[in-house]
């Protein structure tokens, strides 16, 4: 998909150098955290996102009644379109009715954070093996994480914390990829943070496996190297953390190469008192949503535009909807009702907002 170059003069005031829409951008696995989802679609509005997908919590959507249940609230929300995703396991860690949701239209499915109990994902990628679905996991092994605070090298070091092995994320990405070979299942990698995980998943690929991965907005702008010992900030408390800058460049490189199909904004809010706590103890997440999309492009824009705007466009737009399930999915009437999401860039930077025209129905 290529973005529609528009023709704008001028926006709040100031001379626009360019202008591009796509279709109504689409944030993949966004966590509720201090949040309701009122807020959620109101930030997600306010910043140009057409669709806030969230993640499945303490597995509650495990049924049709339960995910129905829960769009039928969340379809009262004013804001961005909100679309609760349904998990593979129930609460008990027990097989979701994958095969009736199935049924009924949906196409992916999400493992909890950090699941890697071998024994039950075997069983589950057998059962999903008879469906047309993608399993969504987030990979990491955390008994290597416990305790750490930002990427494991030198920046860790110098300031005295317990790091993040970037290996942790590879290696249960290898696992999880083995695994789903093995029975011919439909992968997607989220928030893919480092060069390894990458490898990995183009080594799948190269033996045909299906696998889709995204990857975070802040590992695109962020290094290790950004932690300030004189000002440890709460909002670079980052799951998966910031990688290094040799990570963050394969990361774009991939982008641009078609190799990465999605960008997320990895929100999960924390709440005032959280942020208040010393970093150590601050819990992981992001609040960025209402900002993202904007800190996006002026991130690409700084680093002298890594990837194609194409690309870069496409991986929030039309990207997350092919890893949703295209036109094959429960989801995708809601999605073509979605207007458009326009850039904007002026002498200040660049600006993302949703319009409520489709990206067919406005005067280029």
């Amino acid at each position: 998909m290529s973005a529609v170059k528009l023709k704008i003069n001028e926006y709040n005031g100031a001379a626009v150098q360019e202008a591009y829409c796509v279709p109504a951008a689409v944030d993949l696995f966004c966590a509720r955290g201090a949040k309701n989802e009122s807020q959620l679609a109101m930030d997600a509005f306010e910043g140009g996102w057409g669709t806030v997908v969230l993640s499945p919590e303490k597995s509650a959507a495990s049924d049709v009644r339960a995910l129905k249940a829960e769009r039928l609230l969340c379809e009262e929300v004013p804001g961005a379109e909100v679309l609760p995703l349904p998990s593979a396991l129930r609460e008990n860690g027990g097989m979701a009715d994958i095969g009736l949701m199935c049924a009924a239209g949906e196409r992916l499915f999400c493992l909890p954070d950090g699941f890697m109990d071998l024994r039950r994902l075997r069983a589950l990628f057998c059962y999903v093996s008879a469906f047309p679905v993608r399993i969504a996991v987030r990979p990491c092994l955390n008994e290597l994480c416990e305790g750490g605070q930002i990427n494991e090298g030198d920046t860790a070091d110098r300031l005295g914390m317990k790091g993040l092995p970037a290996i942790a994320e590879s290696l249960a990405a290898e696992m999880l990829l083995t695994l789903a070979g093995e029975y011919g299942v439909p992968l997607h990698v989220r928030c893919v943070s480092c060069r390894a995980t990458l490898d990995a998943i183009e080594r799948a690929r190269a033996n045909g496996q299906d696998v889709t991965c995204d990857v975070a907005v802040a590992n695109l702008l962020y290094t290790d190297e950004d932690h300030d010992v004189a000002d440890l900030d709460g909002a670079m408390k980052l799951f998966p953390a910031a990688r290094t800058p040799e990570d963050r460049t394969a990361l774009w490189k991939a982008l641009d190469e078609g190799k990465i199909d999605a960008i997320v904004s990895n929100h999960r809010a924390r709440s005032a008192d959280e942020m208040e706590l010393p970093f150590e103890q601050i819990p992981f997440g992001c609040e960025k949503l209402a900002t993202v999309l904007s800190e996006l492009l002026n991130g690409w824009e700084a680093q002298g535009r890594p990837c194609s705007l194409d690309r870069l466009l496409d991986a929030v737009s039309a990207g997350p909807r092919r890893i949703l399930g295209g036109e094959d999915c429960a989801a995708a009437d809601l999605l073509d009702d979605a207007g458009s999401t326009v850039f904007v860039r002026t002498a200040e930077g660049w600006t993302a907002e949703y319009d409520v025209l489709k990206e067919g129905e406005r005067d280029e």
